[in-house]
């Protein structure tokens, strides 16, 4: 097999999390083993709901909250010099705020980490990824390349964009063995993409937010946004049709078979089809 590694990206609303499913259903059905990673998934390479600690700062945590010593030692990578806890996979909702504010706090996205700190974690994940991922598997990447580096750049750490460029350049050689395939979705009108998602995106319960108030909340809230003088809905449009660009700028610069399928109508027999015709090449299908 050529590609091993599938990415797959773009912006909110042009169907990544549809288009990785059917990439894996089209690769089961030809009997290669396909590994899928949406996004939300405990993931073996992105450190996403993963809060950053010391080893000693881990033990003292636990002395501190010994009744989840088992499920802590159990969920969290415990490397020589630093330990990442997936948070969320402890299930403490509303029954330890303390300790579950604790982590957050110390998370690796969100502008928690140094930009040092968070390039660092994620080229040794990236890279053992590419080192431990069976021979057989092809992995498949739902937006945790491109979208969750370049929001956290553009929203938390201003990152300039040269400098996004060398950062994403150096993450995607850590697992060039695996001879990545990017495919990024693309619609021509953002405006008309974002209404579509916040008219299908609303909480049943109304306890919380639906999903267009927290984006609204959070661009308003970054620094992208406070430097732009982004506001409301206009400003969300502003903010992603601002990362679309620079997500397609940083991909011309990758050292990777990019592909970018236009998505406009959303459907999904001509995008499998447009995406099938790439990986019979790379995966040598018949």
């Amino acid at each position: 097999m050529k590609n091993r590694l599938i990415l797959v990206e773009g912006i909110p609303g042009t169907g990544k999390t549809t288009t990785a499913i059917k990439i894996k259903e089209y690769l089961d059905g030809n009997g290669i083993h396909a590994k899928l990673y949406l996004e939300g998934d405990l993931h073996p390479a992105d450190l996403c709901w993963q809060a950053y600690l010391t080893p000693d700062e881990f033990e003292k945590m636990i002395k501190k909250y010994p009744q989840y010593e088992k499920d802590l030692r159990k969920v969290s990578r415990i490397k020589e010099d630093y330990v990442l806890v997936p948070y969320l996979k402890l299930g403490l909702g509303k029954d330890n705020k303390e300790l579950m504010s604790y982590l957050e706090n110390h998370e690796v996205y969100d502008g928690r980490v140094p930009f040092h700190v968070f390039k660092s974690l994620h080229q040794k994940q990236w890279k053992r990824f590419s080192e431990e991922l069976e021979e057989d598997a092809v992995a498949i990447f739902e937006c945790s390349f491109l979208q969750n580096h370049i929001n956290e750049f553009m929203s938390l750490k201003d990152v300039h964009i040269d400098e996004m460029i060398q950062y994403m350049n150096e993450l995607i050689e850590s697992v060039l063995n695996l001879n990545p395939k990017l495919f990024y979705l693309s619609q021509p009108d953002v405006y008309e993409t974002i209404s579509k998602v916040a008219k299908e995106r609303v909480s049943k319960n109304k306890e919380y937010k639906d999903w267009i108030d927290f984006v609204i909340e959070y661009v308003e809230k970054s620094l992208y946004g406070k430097k732009h003088q982004l506001k409301g809905f206009d400003g969300v449009i502003a903010f992603f049709e601002a990362r679309k660009k620079i997500e397609l700028k940083v991909m011309k610069y990758l050292p990777i078979d990019t592909s970018i399928i236009e998505n406009k109508n959303q459907d999904w027999d001509e995008v499998l089809k447009k995406i099938k015709d790439e990986l019979e090449i790379g995966l040598k299908l018949s």
